[in-house]
């Protein structure tokens, strides 16, 4: 799937938004085994702003794993995207070279 067609209309702020809810629902699952409210209602309404025809329900188990894994991946590649070093335009060195004048006697 491509992520870049669907972060690309997101505001940093929105980034930042997902990104950290990622990081407290992988916490609160890893340590509670619960999800984090804030981020299944935030996950969930984004899944519906995206993918409109597909159905996905809160109360069904499987649905949840999928709508979190899915924004948990998206999480991700924002933060990869943010580790990527910005290229630069890379300047060209010249040789110097040191040629020695020589002497050369004409007649």
């Amino acid at each position: 799937m491509d992520y870049n067609a669907i972060i690309k209309n997101y505001s940093e702020e929105k980034k930042e938004n997902i990104v950290s809810l990622s990081k407290l629902n992988k916490h609160k699952m890893h340590n509670e085994n619960t999800y984090h409210p804030a981020a299944l209602n935030t996950f969930f309404d984004l899944w519906r702003e995206h993918f409109p025809n597909v159905n996905q329900s809160k109360t069904c188990v499987s649905c949840r794993k999928a709508v979190c894994l899915f924004f948990h991946k998206i999480a991700d590649f924002i933060s990869s995207e943010k580790l990527k070093p910005v290229e630069t335009a890379k300047v060209v060195k010249t040789k110097k070279t040191n040629k020695k004048k020589q002497n050369v006697k004409t007649k």
